[in-house]
């Protein structure tokens, strides 16, 4: 709920900031004889607006300065989860070497004394 209250905050920001920027707009709705009217005015220019910023973004997105960041952006990415994947791999092969090693030592300590381990285990929990 709390995003959905930052978005609708940001929407109402962006449409004021929209309506005291474009004055050809407000005289539109000023004049507008009914909601009905104010609201095909509105659209309009949000339409006319609106293909000018989706132009405008394409343009950016396809710059040559924005292509090479993205590039420079996908290797760093691929090398810090290389890095990853490799610390991930040697702690899973250091966690299993020190289980190999503590369950070896438990079988070989429990070998000679197995009788008197569960008799106390016995004794204890019972």
């Amino acid at each position: 709920m709390r995003k959905l209250s930052l978005l609708i905050g940001a929407l109402g920001g962006a449409m004021a900031g929209y309506l005291l920027s474009d004055e050809k707009l407000r005289k539109e709705l000023v004049n507008a004889k009914n909601p009905e009217k104010a609201a095909k005015a509105l659209g309009k220019h949000l339409q006319r607006d609106g293909m000018l910023v989706v132009k405008d973004v394409q343009a950016f997105v396809t710059s040559e300065d924005v292509q090479q960041n993205l590039q420079k952006a996908k290797k760093f990415a691929r090398a810090k989860f290389r890095e990853a994947k490799e610390g991930v791999e040697s702690l899973v092969k250091e966690s299993s070497k020190r289980a190999g090693t503590f369950v070896k030592s438990t079988v070989s300590g429990t070998k000679g004394g197995g009788k008197k381990g569960a008799k106390n285990f016995r004794e204890t929990n019972v």
